[in-house]
């Protein structure tokens, strides 16, 4: 016992073991940090300061630092789901690591075995009755999480165990809260990232862009001031105008109170009238009921009467109908007789029929017997007939025919001398019609040549009429030439 608790006590401060394996179980954040280092290779000269160098690198251990804490509280928040599944522990963990983690559940369950003073507080405490979960912290669990952290197989298992508890929802209150502060010291890690990444230039200009929403936010609160003012006037205008409302409410509320008087009162007359109507109805509904009654009383007299009339006559009807059934069953034994009698007779026309129709059917046969020599003499004189009227018929229409080709060639003999007579007249009209035009033609030539005569002598005459003119105005000029002459001498 004594050993073991040494152990724990040493392990996390003083074995080289523990500091390895807290390098190595950095997460895939930090990872990416130290890919990005790689990538930009800062031993070159000239290629950053030796202070950015440092920045860089205590940049690195404290993101290591932080992804090493985030692993350790997602590892004690899975811890006791890991306890629950032993198979995936047994597989990944060794013999000797499993007995330690088995020592040190039962050292958990039951204190009473711990030499640590906390645990003794805790014997204390069950002795007296107190069974929470108070002063039952055993130091033996920091070398659980030796354990744990120092194989990285299980990182995969505490990465889905974390996403489950996640995307579930939480049952107990101690889960959530542990999920909680995994969640705000993943936030936190993200913002020391962010912090030490941005520079200072990034800095500055984080600055001037505050100090400029400063100024417009100056800006916005001076028309803030603009606007509430504005809404104050409009917040005032709508109270004067509310209150204008209201005493029109007002108003108008009276004003249908009135109205509600004058309904009631008009209400009050309608009932009263009603009633009289109701009244004035009740009474003549009494004198009509009366008069009913007493139609009804003469109706049933009437009826009675009326019973009497038709029992009479109903025993009178009966009466004939036996006489008219005594009737018909006299005639009906005549009609019998008489039947009878008619039927003998029928048989007897019948035996006569019979006799006769032998007869026929016997003459029928002899005449069968007849057509036989008959039909073929009958043929031939048909034959011969047909044969005469043929003879006839051809002789007639080839005599027509005769006819009427001699009747054709007439009159084509006919029709050639009266187109021999056309010919001679179109001959003699064309001529007429030639000397005609030819007569039209010369007359148009002699029409042109005098109206080409007649502009020559217009034109000679406007000629002579222009000379005219000029001989007229040179003569003039000449007479005012010699008057002025005469003047100035």
């Amino acid at each position: 016992m004594d050993k073991v608790s040494s152990e724990t006590a040493e392990s996390p401060s003083a074995s080289p073991s523990f500091s390895s394996s807290t390098k190595s179980g950095s997460s895939t954040k930090s990872d990416a940090s130290a890919n990005r280092s790689k990538e930009m290779d800062l031993t070159k000269d000239n290629s950053a300061s030796p202070i950015d160098l440092e920045c860089l690198i205590q940049m690195e251990r404290i993101t290591k630092i932080l992804d090493e804490a985030i692993y350790k509280c997602k590892l004690a928040i899975c811890l006791p789901d890991l306890v629950a599944e032993y198979k995936t522990l047994s597989s990944v963990l060794s013999s000797t690591h499993m007995d330690d983690l088995i020592f040190i559940f039962d050292q958990y369950d039951n204190p009473l075995f711990s030499a640590s003073v906390l645990n003794m507080a805790a014997v204390e405490d069950l002795k007296a009755g107190d069974i929470s979960l108070k002063n039952r912290l055993n130091p033996e669990l920091s070398h659980l999480m030796y354990i744990m952290n120092s194989y990285p197989e299980l990182r995969p298992t505490v990465y889905e165990m974390i996403e489950q508890k996640r995307v579930t929802p939480r049952e107990s209150k101690s889960a959530a809260a542990g999920i909680e502060f995994l969640n705000t010291l993943e936030q936190f890690r993200d913002l020391m990232i962010r912090q030490m990444e941005t520079t200072a230039a990034d800095e500055l200009m984080s600055k001037i862009n505050t100090r400029k929403l400063e100024t417009t936010n100056k800006k916005l609160i001076e028309d803030i001031e603009e606007y509430s003012g504005i809404l104050k006037e409009e917040n005032d205008s709508f109270e004067q105008t509310m209150a204008e409302k209201a005493q029109i409410i007002t108003k108008l509320e009276h004003e249908l109170s009135m109205l509600n008087y004058e309904a009631t009162v008009k209400l009050k007359k309608k009932i009263l009238d009603s009633e009289r109507q109701m009244v004035l109805a009740t009474r003549a509904h009494l004198v009509k009921n009366e008069m009913l009654l007493e139609e009804e009383f003469e109706c049933k007299q009437n009826y009675e009467l009326l019973l009497k009339q038709h029992m009479k006559e109903e025993k009178n009807q009966r009466a004939r109908r036996f006489k008219v059934e005594t009737q018909l069953c006299s005639w009906l034994q005549k009609y019998d007789l008489e039947m009878a009698d008619k039927q003998v007779e029928l048989d007897e026309f019948t035996e006569k029929y019979e006799e006769e129709v032998e007869k026929c059917e016997k003459l029928q046969k002899k005449l069968d017997e007849q057509d036989i020599k008959y039909i073929p003499l009958m043929k031939e004189r048909d034959d011969e007939y047909d044969a005469e009227m043929t003879a006839k018929m051809e002789k007639f229409l080839l005599e027509h025919a005769a006819r009427i080709i001699q009747f054709a060639w007439r009159e084509v003999l006919s029709n050639r001398a009266e187109k021999k007579k056309l010919k001679k007249l179109q001959k003699k009209m064309i001529a007429a019609a030639e000397a005609a035009a030819a007569k039209q033609a010369a007359a148009e030539k002699a029409a042109e040549r005098a109206a080409r005569a007649a502009e020559r002598a217009a034109k000679a005459a406007a000629k002579a009429a222009a000379l005219a003119e000029k001989a007229a105005k040179k003569q003039a000029k000449a007479n005012e030439g010699k008057e002025e002459s005469d003047a100035k001498n």
